[in-house]
């Protein structure tokens, strides 16, 4: 096998010898013509080695124009809240005070009256129901109370009756005691009388009593005397007492009316207290028959059973959701309320509307109210109506998410808030990226204010400016709205 390489290499060389002193002897022979083809050779070989090695083609870049969302500075942005949906048909019962679940007079899709019984508790496990016997006992008292004031009345009227009587009494025994009081006085007088004509006769007996012959008469005219004087003086004693008994502005006729006054006020008392009783015992029934009903919740409105929460034998305390009704709300508005912060309720848009979305749809509308006041702990309430035809895409206490305006419309101010995803922020400043002339340019804002999501633009930016939402650009972007 070498040896036959040997002999081709060899032969070739050979070849190559012959072949180099043919050209050597044409090249000595024809040199103008050997440097042309020389030349020639080289030019094809330079045109063909350019073509291999040509650089390839540069394909021109294409700039590409992103499409991002803008906040245009002079209408409001929007900030999303939930907001609670308030239908007046629909109702969730509640147990208003603990108990064992009784009894459950309706169930879902039956129909209950206005102040029917829908669920029954008891007080323990074996039925027994304290507020019912409270109620019993109540109404015994104002059965008892009811049945005693008249029998009450009548007997306080017949001791007033008696002070009256009395009064009258005392009255005319003054009378009487004042008609006495003239023969008093004339038998007085009469004693005086008598007294004189012994005193004179007694004077003249003395007088002519010559040797104590008038003595003994003078001694039976001074003893009638003496019982005389002793009989005017007690007819006197007893002048004095009837005059001071029978006088209407002494002590005995000013005692006499003060007792009766006293007398018939206390009665009045007596009988006010007993009105009072029968009216405090009446209410304690109808206090009784309040906490009878927190164990028989019933239906507030005619409505149908939409759903039953609780089962028979079942413990619930104050606050369980017991079941839902619901009756016929046609005549009654729906409304949704949105709780809001005071900063945010104070800044609500009332010119431009506001979006509403309930399920897939979606409606513009004004708020009807915005509180005054915080409606929940420190919450600010911003109603809206909903339409009649969503109306059934909606529950009691569900939400639905609002699209409230922030801001005033159209004001030479700028937009006082601005999304806090569309604000970068590094150590030194604070910076947006706008739309200007279809190119993204960044600028440095000042913030106020974050509430929620939003957060309050103080400067930076000026009216007409378009602030990108998108956060996939960067300075120099090529943009569009």
């Amino acid at each position: 096998m070498n040896y036959k390489a040997h002999r081709m290499f060899e032969s070739l060389k050979k070849r190559f010898f012959v072949t180099k002193k043919r050209i050597v002897l044409w090249v000595d022979k024809n040199p103008l013509r050997a440097f042309f083809t020389i030349l020639g050779i080289l030019v094809a070989f330079i045109i063909i080695s350019s073509f291999f090695r040509r650089p390839p083609e540069v394909k021109k870049e294409v700039v590409l124009v992103k499409k991002v969302n803008v906040y245009q500075i002079g209408t409001a942005p929007k900030i999303s809240v939930s907001a609670q949906v308030e239908k007046s048909g629909v109702i969730q019962i509640t147990a208003l005070t603990g108990g064992v679940v009784q009894t459950i007079y309706k169930h879902e899709g039956e129909v209950a009256g206005r102040g029917e019984n829908l669920i029954g508790l008891s007080s323990n496990y074996q039925g027994g129901n304290s507020f019912s016997l409270q109620r019993e006992l109540a109404g015994v008292q104002y059965q008892t109370a009811t049945e005693t004031y008249h029998a009450q009345k009548d007997i306080i009227q017949k001791q007033r009756d008696l002070t009256n009587k009395g009064d009258e009494n005392a009255d005319q025994l003054r009378d009487i005691t004042s008609k006495s009081i003239d023969e008093t006085k004339n038998a007085i007088a009469a004693n005086d009388d008598i007294l004189s004509t012994l005193n004179t006769n007694i004077s003249d007996l003395e007088k002519n009593n010559t040797n104590g012959a008038n003595n003994a008469l003078i001694l039976s005219a001074k003893q009638l005397r003496t019982q005389f004087i002793s009989a005017t003086n007690g007819a006197r004693a007893a002048l004095r007492t009837s005059e001071f008994q029978a006088a209407g502005d002494k002590p005995p006729a000013q005692l006499s009316d003060l007792q009766k006054d006293v007398i018939l006020r206390q009665l009045d008392l007596q009988e006010k207290t007993f009105a009072l009783g029968k009216e405090a015992a009446g209410i304690q029934l109808q206090i009784a028959q309040v906490n009878e009903a927190l164990m028989f919740p019933s239906a507030p409105f005619a409505g149908t059973v939409q759903r039953v929460f609780v089962k028979e034998g079942q413990s619930v305390s104050p606050g369980t959701p017991l079941m839902v009704i619901a009756g016929d709300s046609s005549a009654d508005p729906v409304t949704a309320v949105a709780y809001v912060t005071r900063e945010i309720a104070q800044k609500i848009s009332m010119i431009e509307q506001s979006t509403v979305h309930v399920g897939d749809e979606s409606y513009s509308a004004y708020p009807t109210f915005v509180s005054q006041e915080a409606i929940q702990g420190t919450l600010y309430g911003i109603y809206f109506l909903l339409p009649d035809n969503l109306i059934s895409k909606v529950s009691e206490k569900g939400f639905i998410q609002v699209d409230l305006p922030i801001g005033y419309y159209d004001t030479a101010s700028i937009v006082p808030f601005l999304p806090i995803d569309v604000v970068y922020q590094t150590k030194e400043e604070d910076y947006v990226f706008i739309n200007s002339h279809g190119k993204a340019v960044a600028r440095k804002v000042t913030l106020g204010q974050v509430y929620g999501s939003f957060v309050e633009v103080k400067s930076g930016l000026k009216r007409g400016d378009q602030v990108i939402e998108s956060r996939t650009v960067i300075a120099g972007d090529k943009v569009s709205n």
